[in-house]
């Protein structure tokens, strides 16, 4: 998203637009670049906006990454070259001053709102997100956010999108120091004296360059297909896509045939449109599914170089009929490519701020707003935050000035995340919620255990209102025992792994099987697998309910629930277990395959069916209600009524045709059904017991599931002794 400056020794600017170095006299200016930099922009923008419409939009940045790697290079290899050293304290300085301001800016303003607006369950995870991105790191928390179940479906912040920024900036600490490596080479090879020669330099810095490339593209091709979460923001999977552009650098290309130009800039640009519109937020990627579009960005900065080597201006007559040329000196196209870092900083969070605003479903007058507001932003941002700073001569004539100014201001900015735990406080309204969570935990009946005492379903059991967990707490509490990665497969994973719990020599042996609902009672299992000496095997994929009809998502895709399905199915009727326990989520919809009742029903039965055949008996428990809000921010804002938080039972509990059909046509199968414990005849509750009951919209946290133990052993009991 950053650049070097966008310009090229020479003399007057094609089609009149003119830039001059800060250094050096006049220069070329790259007009096709800045057009390349104005496309990437708007593909991020426009995929943040409408993911639907552009699904593969977020190639924008690997774009950018070309475009920055190609110019911070061309500098580096260039005052190299002609001086003969890297001065590292100058080249960060004046990264400092080009990307520090804006970034803090945006970043401090983004704390200051969403202290007020956000929820305040959002804070910790906010806090933790800008601390990240004002120190350059926040690719790495998103990585290992991406490998933590729980923080995988935590809602985007208005941070998220400085991962990109992060592996821009931790690029720029280490590619400096590849040139002053190879500098040192040469300086050896030929002597201190002539050392810096360039076509030395230049072949020295293509064996480096090049072996960090393939390395990391080696790498990034590795990490993808072994379906590796993190593999879309770790730095070490996206260095190539950078260094891509910086060989291209140090390669150079000079006065190519106008028809070879041609042919190369309009193949890069088809080779990016296509990845925009064909890739999609499901595709492995980076990996082999990003090589066309850093391979179409370097054909089109490479077809661009007439203009830059060429001793003469490009030809008129080249303009009249060549719209790329004609398109990319547009002053519309040069204002956005001017303004593109800041309007990638600005334009998510405003998209986030905004949604969570509205607090519904965004539509084309949101989008509109949100479009106009990021421009204004973002020009404001470049008129009045990034030039002025970057021209100033106080930060420009002083290096240690420069250093010292920028670190002084990310520590002050950091300091504003501060915002954060007052905010908590005072959404608390002087109540310590860790001291009453405690205080509920320690109460005789709590959740489910409080229903059957009461008869009804009450919210609290006590006169004063207290929760547990806290509701800055619950939506982290589930699937304490099977949390790890290794135990539960991620939605594009081929394989459904097997873990364990209890005696694997004790009888009964009982199998978990089944998506994220399923994962629901993991914990509670667990425990009573250790409590009651039998044997615990779970197979959990998320996304997949255990069913050999595939879902509607896999359809335009290779199906990614049914064939680990059919290998679990397997290794069930080779192990013979004693009982299989299942669930689904009842919002994922089943293909319409024809079969008889609602669409996957027949899947359903058809599995546990076969189970029954094979002498293993199965337990089928009843999806949980959906709730209308996220609960934990609900029960946040209304601590002291949570019923505010409830859902109309028959809104709650949709979706339920699946269900009724599948258990009709498996009728040997054994159903639980929990619903009552946590649904009135009019309402499903948010908090039951003093028990705070879901994480999230719809699952339901370990410690409410935990009070269903006694029923949850009872359902296990009587479905193996139906047998």
């Amino acid at each position: 998203m950053t650049d070097a400056a966008l310009a090229t020794p020479g003399t007057t600017v094609p089609g009149g637009l003119r830039r001059r170095s800060a250094r050096r006299g006049p220069q070329r200016f790259r007009a096709d670049i800045q057009a390349l930099r104005a496309i990437a922009v708007l593909l991020v923008v426009v995929y943040h906006l409408r993911p639907n419409r552009l699904p593969g939009g977020y190639i924008g940045v690997d774009v950018f990454f070309v475009i920055s790697g190609f110019l911070i290079t061309s500098h580096l290899v260039r005052d190299a070259a002609r001086t003969g050293r890297v001065r590292l304290g100058a080249f960060w300085a004046a990264r400092a001053r080009r990307i520090l301001p804006a970034s803090l800016v945006a970043i401090g303003a983004t704390v200051a709102v969403t202290s007020w607006f956000a929820p305040v369950t959002a804070f910790a995870d906010l806090a933790k997100q800008a601390l990240a991105s004002i120190f350059y790191v926040e690719n790495w928390v998103l990585a290992g956010d991406a490998v933590d179940y729980s923080a995988a479906e935590n809602d985007a912040t208005p941070f998220q999108h400085f991962w990109s920024l992060s592996v821009e900036e931790q690029f720029y600490l280490f590619w400096p120091l590849i040139v002053f490596a190879a500098l040192w080479i040469v300086a050896r090879r030929k002597g201190a004296a002539d050392g810096h020669d360039g076509r030395r330099l230049r072949l020295v810095l293509l064996v480096m360059f090049g072996a960090v490339v393939l390395a990391s593209f080696a790498y990034s091709v590795y990490a993808v297909s072994q379906g590796q979460v993190d593999a879309y923001f770790v730095t070490t999977t996206r260095v190539w896509e950078l260094g891509a552009g910086g060989l291209l650098a140090v390669i150079g290309v000079r006065r190519l045939p106008r028809g070879v130009r041609a042919l190369l800039v309009y193949a890069g640009l088809a080779a990016i449109a296509v990845s925009a519109f064909t890739l999609t937020s499901e595709s492995p990627f980076p990996g082999l599914a990003a090589l066309p579009v850093i391979l179409g960005t370097v054909a089109v900065i490479v077809g661009g170089t007439a203009g830059q080597d060429a001793p003469a201006p490009v030809p008129p007559s080249w303009d009249r009929w060549d719209p790329w040329t004609r398109a990319s000196r547009l002053r519309a196209v040069q204002w956005i490519g001017d303004r593109s870092y800041s309007l990638y900083l600005w334009h998510f969070p405003v998209i986030i701020i905004w949604t969570m605003m509205a607090d519904r479903t965004v539509d084309y007058l949101d989008i509109i707003a949100m479009s106009v507001v990021s421009v204004v932003l973002a020009h404001f941002s470049y008129e009045f935050i990034e030039q002025p700073v970057r021209r100033a001569s106080y930060f420009s004539s002083s290096t240690p000035r420069t250093l010292i100014a920028g670190l002084v201001a990310m520590v002050l900015v950091a300091g504003t995340t501060f915002a954060y735990p007052v905010m908590t406080a005072r959404a608390a309204g002087g109540g310590d919620w860790d001291a009453l969570a405690q205080q509920a935990s320690a109460l005789p009946r709590t959740g489910a255990a409080a229903v059957l005492r009461a008869g009804d379903v009450p919210t609290f059991t006590t006169a004063d209102a207290a929760v547990t967990p806290s509701p800055l707490l619950a939506g982290s509490d589930r699937n304490a025992i099977f949390s790890d990665a290794e135990c539960v497969a991620g939605q594009r994973d081929a394989v459904t792994p097997e873990c364990t719990a209890g005696d694997p020599s004790a009888d009964p042996s009982v199998v978990l099987v089944g998506d994220s609902h399923a994962r629901m009672y993991s914990t509670a299992l667990a425990e009573l697998a250790e409590r009651d000496d039998w044997h615990l095997r779970t197979y959990l994929h998320n996304a997949c309910p255990f069913n050999p009809v595939p879902r509607e998502i896999e359809v335009q895709k290779e199906s990614v629930c049914t064939a680990p399905n059919e290998v679990v199915m397997n290794e069930l009727l080779a192990s013979r277990p004693d009982l299989v326990v299942t669930t689904w989520s009842s919002s994922a919809a089943m293909v319409d395959d024809g079969a008889e009742g609602a669409p996957g029903a027949a899947g359903f039965a058809e599995y546990w069916n076969r189970l029954e055949d094979a002498g293993i008996q199965v337990l089928v428990i009843r999806d949980t209600p959906r709730m209308s809000v996220d609960v934990p921010d609900c029960v946040a804002q209304n601590y002291d009524d949570p019923d505010e938080c409830a859902v109309p039972r028959e809104k709650g509990l949709r979706g339920e045709a699946v269900f009724a059909d599948a258990t009709r046509m498996a009728p040997r199968a054994s159903v639980a059904d929990f619903t009552d414990r946590l649904c009135t005849a009019k309402v499903c509750k948010a908090v039951v017991g003093n028990v705070v009951a879901f994480t999230d919209r719809h699952h339901l946290s370990d410690t409410f599931v935990r009070t269903l133990k006694p029923e949850l052993a009872a359902a296990l009991t009587s479905a193996l002794a139906a047998g």
